[in-house]
């Protein structure tokens, strides 16, 4: 399996996550097994690269091997209750971190919707406590509390966690997964042609651009997991109330995703490699 080396820390993600869509390999396939029973992935045998480098991992994306500096696991986040966590305050666990912004209409409630199914393997593996399921907003000034549990409660369940905090704060997190977010105001034409905010009713105002990424952080808080690309969605389907949100292009990416994907099997894969349980 070939290595690669990674020119900064900044550029990790995108970097890592382009060179990812050529070098990925075929998922594995699943497993019944609780997560309590001997695994047949070893833990001690994840690859550990040096930082800023890279190896790509069998189950899809890309295994890293990054510690996360303390400005970054002190950064204050809230989540979907209005409890204020840190990452610092997650260690302990293995997280897998997304993120996403509730007004998306492109392809962020795909992600929601596949994140929704990781917390509901992680509860059906008997691995809650051991590990988080975790979606970080990039905007901040809408994505407050209420907001993230109204857009959670679209969902069947709530075995994940939905997080927003400051703008500064959001912005200094992501920009350390290389994945900053710009924001993109909509033209009147734009707000016309795309559907009114499933909460307000109101035509959407603007847009938060990102890259999607999805992250795993070990138990001792090192990034050590990365895919990157639009969500193919799982088998189960997304809340209609959310399809009816999507614009022209986001319901493309609903049924045929173009260029790079990530799907669900290739987290359960990484969690298993990563923890030694039965995720996959």
């Amino acid at each position: 399996m070939s290595t690669f080396r990674l020119s900064s820390k900044a550029k990790l993600a995108v970097v890592v996550g382009l060179i990812t869509s050529a070098l990925t390999l075929a998922s594995c396939g699943s497993s019944s097994e609780s997560a309590t029973g001997d695994s047949s992935h070893m833990h001690d045998s994840l690859p550990a690269p040096a930082p800023g480098h890279g190896e790509p991992a069998p189950g899809g994306g890309t295994y890293l091997n990054e510690p996360l500096p303390a400005e970054v696991l002190n950064l204050p986040l809230v989540d979907q209750n209005g409890k204020t966590f840190t990452l610092e305050s997650l260690k302990g666990q293995t997280v897998v971190i997304t993120n996403f912004l509730t007004s998306c209409q492109e392809i962020c409630p795909m992600t929601t919707a596949n994140m929704r199914d990781v917390g509901d393997r992680v509860i059906e593996r008997e691995a809650s406590g051991k590990i988080e399921v975790l979606e970080i907003t990039v905007d901040g000034k809408r994505d407050v509390p209420s907001r993230l549990l109204a857009y959670q409660s679209i969902f069947a369940t709530k075995n994940w966690t939905l997080a927003g905090g400051s703008e500064p704060d959001l912005a200094k997190l992501w920009d350390y997964f290389g994945a900053p977010a710009v924001l993109e105001e909509f033209s009147e034409a734009d707000k016309k042609a795309n559907p009114v905010d499933w909460q307000t009713g109101m035509p959407v105002s603007y847009d938060m651009a990102h890259a999607d990424v999805v992250i795993i952080l070990d138990e001792d808080s090192n990034w050590r997991w990365l895919d990157l690309g639009t969500p193919k969605v799982g088998s189960t389907p997304l809340p209609e109330k959310l399809k009816s949100y999507l614009s022209p292009g986001g319901l493309a990416n609903l049924e045929n995703p173009e260029g790079s994907t990530w799907e669900v099997d290739a987290i359960y894969s990484a969690l298993t490699d990563i923890t030694g349980l039965h995720i996959h």
